[in-house]
């Protein structure tokens, strides 16, 4: 699983609340997008998040229900729309201003007393093909590095601070990513939970060697030490 790191002023209250029971309102929409910072990560120029992703992860706190299981719909105007959820419990969610005016609701399928915990996942794009250049790659670390710090203000001091990348494949195979430098290929392989970690270096940011994946990646996620 892909390490997700969750900003310390980001009062997370979703993780508090009680999800309700089948087809019943869980939280507001706009509370939902506004706790996450969806709202101000889509408001940030193009130019300036466009190595980037802000994702959430949400996981059921009972073992006995599994992200798969949760089922999420956006209520607004009498119409319902389902929130994607992936196997590993990532939502891509791009904030709907309409649906936050109008005081759109989501419900959840979670029976009434059970709770889900809702975090952020920064996260690199993940590229179309299996290869891509180490500087354009990196240069994700660097964004997230300059929003978190514009995010976290004051507190900044209490944000991580990413060092890196993590590629994570959703069915771990020994999957491999190849780092084709000047003085060889280096080959790293993904370890027994999928993962594969990769620092920045700033050698390679000059030499800028190609990645060469053996698979899609299901996400790149951000690393710290």
């Amino acid at each position: 699983m892909q390490k997700k790191f969750l900003l310390p002023i980001i009062p997370l209250l979703l993780s508090s609340l009680p999800a309700a029971a089948e087809d019943r309102a869980w939280v507001p929409y706009k509370k939902f997008i506004e706790t996450l910072y969806l709202d101000k990560f889509y408001n940030v120029p193009l130019a300036q998040r466009d190595k980037v992703k802000l994702l959430v992860k949400i996981q059921p706190e009972n073992k006995n229900y599994k992200a798969s299981d949760l089922v999420l719909t956006i209520v607004h105007s009498g119409a319902k729309v389902p929130i994607p959820i992936n196997a590993d419990g990532i939502i891509d969610l791009v904030p709907n201003p309409d649906w936050i005016k109008e005081g759109a609701m989501i419900y959840t399928n979670l029976p009434k007393g059970e709770k889900s915990s809702v975090t952020s996942a920064f996260e690199a794009k993940v590229p179309d093909n299996l290869q891509i250049d180490y500087a354009y790659l990196m240069a994700s670390v660097d964004q997230w590095n300059k929003l978190i710090k514009e995010y976290a203000g004051m507190l900044r001091f209490l944000a991580p601070t990413f060092t890196g990348v993590e590629f994570h494949f959703a069915k771990p195979a020994q999957q491999s990513v190849q780092l084709m430098t000047k003085n060889g290929p280096k080959t790293f392989t993904a370890d027994a939970k999928g993962d594969i970690e990769l620092k920045l270096d700033e050698t390679l940011m000059k030499e800028n060697p190609l990645l060469v994946l053996s698979e899609r990646p299901a996400g790149i996620g951000m690393d710290t030490d």
